[in-house]
């Protein structure tokens, strides 16, 4: 009788941490690390409040968070050297004929999933980077010459209403990005059954394991306090360019 309530109550032990094990692993897949994330967010936040604070006129908060987005470009732009795995421009940004060679291919709903940015996605980030780093930096020097002068509009007074005309133009560019980038997520949630935006907060792929292949993008606790580091001092450098404004 007790062997056979020890044979029972290890069957049961065993069970127990095949359940653990299999708990473990529907955690997913670590693609994007804390930095980025952050990184991910904060961008977002900011270009809300750009666009918002630009239609009421609150021009000094609008600065502000133009400051933000500037800082948090050049992060990312570094960030793709030092980050994670699935952080840096050389392990997703591919060449023009990748990119139309992965959008001819069928997809394979049956395969995994690769992990990290899809050679059309690599796309939309540099885009994004690009106008919207473009647009913090020509706000910078914009002017309406009556109330509101960029923090270094007087460095280049010429060119100001060049500037403000180019930064008003580029907002149609960017809220075009802005929706295709919101309507792939959109596809991928309900077309592909893939959750991006849980996978941007947590970090972890959606997809159950098998569903999805690549490298882990965990980071080292050094390199984790380095990118928090980074982004913490980009942001007090640009939030400390409105000091070179005269003070007349």
């Amino acid at each position: 009788m007790s062997e056979t309530m020890r044979a029972e109550q290890k069957q049961s032990d065993n069970t127990k941490a095949d359940n653990t094990k299999a708990d473990n692993t529907t955690d997913g897949l670590l693609v994007w690390d804390l930095p980025l994330r952050l990184f991910h967010w904060g961008l977002a936040a900011a270009v809300v409040t750009n666009v918002v604070t630009a239609n009421i006129g609150r021009m000094d908060i609008h600065e502000r968070s133009g400051l933000t987005v500037l800082a948090l470009v050049v992060f990312r732009v570094l960030w793709g050297f030092l980050g994670g795995h699935h952080a840096r421009f050389a392990n997703f940004v591919r060449t023009p004929r990748v990119v139309l060679s992965w959008l001819r291919s069928p997809s394979d709903a049956t395969a995994p999933r690769k992990a990290g940015h899809s050679p059309l996605a690599a796309l939309s980030v540099l885009a994004l980077l690009a106008v919207t780093g473009f647009m913090a930096m020509t706000g910078m020097f914009a002017s309406d010459g009556i109330l509101f002068d960029g923090p270094l509009a007087h460095l280049a007074p010429a060119q100001s209403e060049a500037a403000t005309k180019i930064h008003h133009r580029a907002k149609l560019a960017l809220i075009l990005l802005v929706v295709m980038h919101l309507l792939a997520i959109l596809v991928y949630k309900f077309g592909k059954k893939i959750n991006l935006t849980r996978a941007m907060v947590t970090g972890r792929a959606s997809e159950a394991p098998g569903r999805i292949s690549g490298a882990d993008g965990k980071i080292s606790r050094d390199r984790l306090m380095l990118g928090l580091a980074l982004m913490a001092a980009l942001q007090v450098a640009a939030h400390a360019v409105p000091l070179l404004r005269p003070a007349w």
